[in-house]
């Protein structure tokens, strides 16, 4: 497997620190107030923002890299935006998500703090849901209408419409026919 691996260049300077440091002024006052305050905040900084329902918790690394359309983002969502992340319109994410777009080598035998990283987007279309603590690692395209389940860890493509469950995650049905 390729994964082309990099070590990262710096990226944000000091728009990212600055970032972290305003938003984490706000991140965790509680809903509804919290929610206008953290879209305020992270607005300017996320490449794309179009939705208000930020709940408390949410957590955003590499904020110019993260694209969000009108989706809703439960409490402690973790996205880090490493490599890329594109959310898509009328995505539902449970509490606990993870999106993590960047991957660490370790095909040599140094040291692991040695190892490179890689960049690898997400992409989760419209019409998704993503149930409570499912990880969607880098690399991976989720397709419209897709079900993520809950505590699933997802590391390849998922079709349009599939219901996907376990570690890692398996298509066990598709909404257009109903469970396997």
């Amino acid at each position: 497997m390729n994964l082309d691996y990099q070590t990262p260049p710096p990226q944000g300077g000091w728009r990212r620190y600055l970032f972290l440091t305003i938003y984490g002024l706000v991140k965790y006052l509680p809903t509804p107030l919290g929610d206008l305050l953290r879209w305020a905040v992270a607005k300017p900084f996320l490449r794309r923002l179009d939705t208000h329902w930020i709940h408390e918790g949410v957590t955003f690394h590499n904020p110019e890299n993260i694209s969000i359309g009108r989706s809703a983002l439960n409490e402690f969502v973790f996205i880090n935006g490493w490599g890329g992340v594109t959310i898509g319109d009328r995505c539902l994410i449970g509490q606990r998500a993870t999106f993590f777009s960047a991957e660490h080598g370790f095909s040599g035998l140094g040291p692991i703090w040695d190892q490179p990283i890689a960049q690898r987007p997400i992409v989760v279309e419209d019409d998704v849901y993503v149930g409570v603590g499912a990880v969607v690692l880098g690399g991976v395209r989720v397709g419209r209408g897709a079900v993520l389940a809950a505590g699933c860890v997802v590391t390849r493509d998922v079709p349009e419409f599939a219901i996907m469950a376990g570690v890692p995650a398996r298509q066990i049905g598709n909404r257009r026919e109903g469970p396997a």
